[in-house]
């Protein structure tokens, strides 16, 4: 799977890399590779127009993520855990329901649903599963979300729930920055940085405060 040009990435073997590229590019990228941790077969110069291929042996590409938070110790994770557990007593006479909608809150509720001993009945019109976070893949193997694919921190329930399907490890952890358009300058952006030394909401309110051009 070509990848295109790689940012932001630390990669073993640069020494390597650096004495074959010299002062030649301008442009590194690299081709024939997959995301996070697999092998880079081919280094691609790209100098004026030209092409030029070289095999530099085992260079791996290593992504670094943020370290995953100390959720299960807050009180609202603990609170969300034991909230779940109220769900597992099985009742006397078990009953059927039926959820319009397999989404995220759907598909939830029928699991909490039937770890208290009911049968759910989901009820999907699309032939894809998840609503708002689904993804599918076409007809030419690319894969396309419905959605923002973005879980915080401060959702413990999710992460709660997350937990007890066993893919909390599913989630790529990193600080949280939010981009926007400026919409009287056209073309340009700007962000909010939340600092992660204040909890929520402070950290909003600071990244707020922080951005001038909020207020102009």
């Amino acid at each position: 799977m070509d990848t295109g040009c790689l940012s932001s990435m630390n990669i073993t073997g640069a020494n390597q890399a650096r004495a074959f590229v010299g002062q030649l590019p301008t442009q590194r990228c690299y081709t024939s590779s997959h995301h996070m941790g697999f092998a880079v077969k081919s280094l691609v110069l790209r100098n004026k127009g030209k092409i030029l291929h070289r095999r530099l042996g085992a260079l791996q590409v290593v992504c670094q993520d943020f370290p995953r938070p100390p959720l299960e110790s807050t009180i609202h994770f603990l609170e969300a855990g034991q909230l779940s557990s109220f769900f597992r007593n099985s009742p006397s006479k078990p009953l059927q329901v039926v959820i319009a909608g397999a989404g995220l809150a759907g598909l939830s509720t029928a699991k909490y649903l039937a770890d208290a001993g009911h049968k759910p009945i989901l009820l999907e019109a699309r032939d894809v599963l998840g609503g708002k976070v689904a993804a599918w893949k076409d007809e030419d193997g690319h894969w396309y979300e419905t959605g923002l694919h973005i879980f915080f921190g401060a959702y413990p329930n999710i992460q709660n729930l997350f937990g007890e399907l066993g893919i909390e490890d599913r989630l790529q952890w990193k600080e949280h920055s939010m981009i926007f358009a400026m919409p009287n300058k056209p073309g340009e952006f700007s962000r909010f940085d939340f600092p992660e030394t204040l909890p929520a909401p402070l950290n909003g309110v600071w990244a707020i405060l922080r951005n001038n051009e909020m207020f102009t």
